[in-house]
């Protein structure tokens, strides 16, 4: 099979025409591409002038997102806890990156590793090469998709212009260009027979993004074992080098928690209409969360449940049964890339509006298959759900109930988008429809289904019953934690997407819920006892500031706990990149601050015991575990693993943690004095960071059940009788 090249539509649809002699249809070929040359032009030069002059001026998420991560590479740095949004703002604070909020959900381990060897340069600076080699992609990619498909250079550069999710690229400094032009590549060196290679572009695409792995499927339907080897080893060796990189113990966070929240459609919000996705589309008709999305059409999540992953494979599901095994007609293997590409795109649980710079490759490769100068009307439709797709998205607010049917554009035409490209898979050449080959295929996705129901029904079992426990959260917050008893209240840090000014410490007291004075610092912990309170406030260092102003600041501290008699406060500093725990006595202001853990311990959370002892958790280069070091300090193990959070309680008998079970963190208690242990909760969701109110029998703590992954909101619970 070869690539040939078409003749170029300019001349094709004129000569067409004029061969008629009809003189309607010359004027029209002649306006329609006057229309696209002025067409192109505008958005050519509004790009020139607005869209890349604003990119060059600002760092805009995602960039700070690979950039603080590959710059603990770079720098040797501890990077197991890259997931955590408090740990990764913390470090983008320290950089002094001009960034509010970052994290890294959903994003891959891998992908950071593109902008690593920019890590040397100024933020700013680093971004402007990135986009300087993103220009450079996009032309290669155009080059490769004129050279598969033969079309107008206008018309492909065109398809680019029109591309709005294209400018977000390079505002937001994302991988999507790369992206698009693995993808480019891989169908290029596919048609070229180069069948290896071309799995080996599919593999590393996939450790940028996981759904090029359904090309994978789709090797194996057309039965081409070189390019399925090809992509099974390229992505191996991706993971490889993303594990020596970053070490296992993140990417055990990663499949064991991110990726899997991530399939559901619970790495972000996943009540947010603006994603215009099937999961935010479901999650917000059928499920109720008393914050997020107080009005579903109906509270019956179940059908969630059932109707996202019968509703993904109904889409996913043709794109494959419809691949000819065996074929080698070029025009009909380029429509089989355009409709697995688009129906991937519209599945997708994350679709941030910059992913779909990628429609540009499949509505070229529809575009292409279209006979010259006619079907116009399909050529319209195409374009026209190819603009809303890439340019609308969905509703932010409003529409409750069923109308948020109506809110969703964009995941509208990426539907439509995928009908087209399955009329023009079927339309290409009569086949045989029905086949043993295509039953087989088809009850394995039915099974594959099936599998997904069931686990999603286990999911949800439990998974809200924790709202009867919330106290109240702050109105528009995506996450509340770090709970610290004071007094009848308990404070907390919060992110409140409307202040749009980072994180920020408050109390809620009866209800009542109340901000410390607006910072341009960030402030990411925070512990209290009856009469004060303890904040860790970030910039190039972090700092613990008390509410108290004749006490002065404590430098490089982070993370304050303050002990049950308020005579010690414990703090962490990271030395040699571990976080090793400090104490001052409160009670004895000439007394020094003193190191209470051993230097390689990279220590995460700590408590005080009732006799001035910390039980800490740290992690040993594996999973973490809960350790008590003693006045003395002695060091023992609590022989717990995989359990972080510790929490005594004010009496000392109870130790409440977390323990991290099928890739949940779980609530358990432990009596310290009979060293009998229970579980408290058990929902397939996350209970971190117990704190005891002063009665020692109630934890606050903090839960993201119902919500998106570690957007966590503040519970109540009486766990002592």
């Amino acid at each position: 099979m070869e690539i040939k090249n078409v003749p170029d539509d300019d001349c094709a649809s004129v000569a067409s025409v004029g061969s008629t002699g009809n003189e309607t249809g010359k004027r029209f070929s002649r306006w329609l591409y006057l229309a696209e040359w002025v067409a192109l032009v505008l958005l050519t030069v509004q790009f020139a002038v607005r869209t890349l002059p604003d990119a060059w001026k600002t760092l805009n998420t995602d960039f700070p997102n690979y950039f603080v991560t590959a710059s603990l590479v770079h720098e040797r740095a501890d990077t197991s806890r890259v997931y955590e949004w408090i740990w990764i703002e913390r470090q983008k604070d320290h950089l002094q990156l001009d960034q509010r909020i970052i994290g890294m959900v959903p994003i891959t381990p891998f992908s950071t590793l593109a902008v690593y060897p920019l890590t040397s340069l100024p933020a700013l600076t680093a971004k402007h090469w990135w986009n300087l080699f993103n220009l450079g992609l996009l032309a290669a990619t155009v080059m490769l998709i004129r050279a598969m498909t033969g079309i107008a250079w206008r018309r492909i550069l065109l398809v680019v212009a029109l591309n709005f999710a294209l400018r977000l690229n390079f505002m937001y400094g994302q991988y999507y260009v790369l992206l698009l032009f693995l993808l480019t590549l891989a169908c290029y060196l596919y048609l070229r027979q180069r069948r290896f290679l071309s799995g080996v572009a599919i593999g590393i695409a996939a450790g940028l993004k996981i759904f090029p792995v359904i090309f994978l499927l789709y090797f194996l339907r057309k039965r081409d074992w070189r390019a399925f080897s090809g992509g099974a080893m390229a992505g191996l060796a991706a993971a490889l080098v993303s594990i020596a990189t970053f070490g296992w113990e993140l990417h055990r966070v990663y499949l064991a928690q991110v990726l899997p929240a991530s399939l559901r459609g619970e790495g972000l919000d996943p009540y947010n209409l603006s994603a215009a996705s099937l999961s935010s589309l479901l999650h917000r008709l059928f499920i109720y969360e008393p914050q997020l999305n107080p009005h579903p059409a109906i509270n019956v999540a179940w059908l969630f449940a059932i109707f996202h992953p019968v509703l993904q494979m109904l889409v996913m599901a043709p794109a494959l049964l419809l691949t000819e095994r065996g074929s080698a007609d070029a025009r009909r293997v380029r429509l089989e890339w355009a409709a697995i590409v688009a129906a991937s795109l519209a599945i997708s649980t994350s679709p941030g509006t910059y992913l779909f710079t990628l429609l540009i490759l499949p509505v070229c490769l529809m575009l292409e298959v279209l006979p010259q100068g006619k079907h116009y009307v399909f050529k319209a439709v195409l374009v026209g759900v190819y603009a809303v797709a890439t340019f609308m998205s969905g509703a932010g607010q409003g529409y409750e109930g069923w109308l948020a049917l109506l809110a969703v554009p964009r995941l509208h035409a990426l539907l439509v988008l995928c009908v087209l490209a399955y009329v023009l898979l079927v339309r290409q050449r009569p086949f045989r429809l029905v086949t043993w080959d295509r039953v087989a295929w088809a009850g394995a996705l039915g099974a594959l289904m099936i599998f997904s129901v069931v686990g999603n029904l286990r999911h949800q079992r439990g998974l809200y019953e924790d709202y009867r426990y919330r106290v109240v959260a702050p109105e528009g917050s995506y996450m509340t934690v770090h709970p610290a008893a004071q007094g009848d209240g308990v404070a907390f840090v919060s992110f409140v997407s409307m202040r749009g000014d980072g994180y920020h410490s408050g109390l809620n007291s009866k209800g009542a819920v109340s901000f410390s004075p607006s910072s341009a610092d960030d402030e990411l912990a925070v512990t209290a006892s009856e009469r004060e309170r303890w904040v860790e406030r970030v910039g190039r260092e972090s700092s613990v500031i008390s509410s108290d102003a004749a006490r002065p600041a404590i430098q490089r501290a982070e993370s304050p706990v303050v002990s049950p008699d308020e005579r010690w406060l414990a703090y962490l500093r990271v030395e040699q990149g571990r976080g090793r725990v400090w104490v001052r006595a409160l009670d004895e202001a000439a007394a020094p601050d003193a190191p209470a853990t051993p230097v390689e311990m990279n220590v995460m959370e700590m408590s005080f015991g009732p006799g001035g002892e910390l039980v800490f958790a740290t992690s040993l280069g594996g999973p973490p575990g809960l350790f008590m070091a003693g006045r003395n300090g002695r060091v023992q193990s609590l022989g717990l693993t995989d359990a972080r959070y510790p929490a005594v309680s004010r009496d000392g008998r109870w130790l409440a943690y977390s323990q991290l079970e099928r890739g949940s963190w779980h609530l358990w208690l432990r009596d310290l004095r009979t060293g009998s242990q229970q579980r408290i909760s058990h929902a397939e969701c996350n209970n971190m960071e117990p704190a005891w109110a002063a009665d020692s029998k109630t934890l606050y703590y903090a839960s993201d059940c119902g919500r998106a992954q570690w957007f966590s909101v503040i519970c109540r619970r009486r766990v002592v009788p």
